[in-house]
């Protein structure tokens, strides 16, 4: 009698089904191994982003003032938004993160250090009115070499004052808790995520009533930065923090 129409014995029948059920368990466990590494793997990283005329800062959980936030692609990016001049949307926050909001002076000693000194007026001048005529921003998360390009700001259409599409508010705003449009929008960039753009501009409003949030699995690597995409006046052409968002390979 040949091997292959030989009957098996009871005890290879059971060694047959032994090895496949071994079998069966190191592939599992070996899956589940893979599926814990790949969560271990990608991490949520938050942090708190204020604005103001004319600059942005950084803070994480603990109201710590940071220079720039560090991820890998397939981390998860979490960022609250707000303005400072909105009140209610500050109170809002977390009690550690409004501590570590910078104050006024402080905010005026940095203006000082990163905007031209204009002639025939002060700084302090047309802070002043910039706050009264133009109170709001917005936020895009931008490719440094974007940035740097130019002396200006990020900035599309109808952002400035005057008549252009849509006024320094920019095209189609509505209304809602964060302001004209419901939150995160267009901000002026044609098309949504403008090209070098990490994720689609917020807009930040000065009556919001809550922080708005972004948060998005990051898929690109390189260096961004944050640049404000609503027209605020003399200081919004230098309204940008290249650097802010370093994202690595995984």
């Amino acid at each position: 009698m040949d091997l292959a129409s030989r009957p098996f014995s009871r005890r290879e029948t059971l060694a047959l089904l032994g090895g496949a059920a071994l079998a069966g368990c190191s592939a599992a466990g070996r899956d589940a191994r893979n599926g814990q590494a790949q969560q271990q793997q990608s991490r949520t990283v938050r942090g708190f982003v204020g604005s103001y005329h004319w600059g942005f800062f950084l803070l994480d959980d603990t109201g710590t003032e940071r220079d720039r936030l560090s991820l890998s692609t397939g981390d998860e990016l979490r960022l609250t938004l707000f303005n400072v001049e909105a009140d209610d949307a500050v109170a809002a926050l977390p009690a550690a993160v409004r501590e570590g909001i910078p104050g006024s002076e402080e905010r005026a000693r940095r203006n000082e250090q990163s905007i031209p000194a204009p002639r025939g007026t002060d700084l302090d001048a047309l802070h002043e009115t910039a706050e009264a005529a133009y109170p709001d921003h917005g936020l895009a998360l931008v490719r440094d070499e974007y940035l740097r390009q130019g002396t200006g700001g990020f900035g599309g259409p109808g952002q400035g004052p005057g008549p252009g599409p849509g006024g320094h508010h920019g095209p189609g705003w509505g209304g809602g808790p964060h302001g004209p449009g419901t939150g995160p929008g267009m901000g002026g960039l044609p098309g949504g995520t403008a090209a070098g753009a990490l994720a689609p501009s917020t807009y930040l409003w000065h009556r919001s009533t809550v922080p708005a949030e972004l948060g998005f699995v990051v898929d690109a690597t390189g260096s961004f930065g944050f640049a404000c995409t609503v027209y605020c006046g003399y200081g919004h052409p230098y309204m940008v923090a290249p650097g802010t968002v370093v994202v690595d390979g995984e």
